[in-house]
């Protein structure tokens, strides 16, 4: 892995979207306890969510290094990456165990 890649174009990608997601929305989530499913979303639908998952499974097949841009992109927009550590990091677990159909 070169750690020396910044992925800009990652970056400059996840950046446009979290513009979508103002100070606002995140203070009303915060307030009324609710989670960021429209957030979510949308990084699901860009492909952001889905980094660290093989090509061969539909993913982009990425690496670590790519993970941690698009993370370090939601966090430094403003924007709260808590609901993506788990969508994305629990992949590597269903990899390694979970059955073809998981997959």
């Amino acid at each position: 892995m070169d750690v020396s890649e910044s992925f800009p174009e990652i970056r400059d990608a996840v950046r446009k979207l979290c513009a979508q997601f103002p100070g606002e929305y995140w203070r009303a989530l915060d307030r009324d306890r609710i989670y960021p499913t429209e957030f979510v979303q949308a990084l699901t639908q860009a492909g952001f969510l889905s980094v660290l998952i093989p090509e061969a499974y539909g993913g982009s097949g990425l690496g670590l290094a790519a993970a941690t841009a698009v993370l370090e992109e939601i966090h430094r927009s403003g924007c709260n990456g808590g609901a993506c550590h788990a969508q994305m990091y629990t992949m590597g677990t269903i990899l390694r165990h979970g059955s073809e159909a998981q997959k």
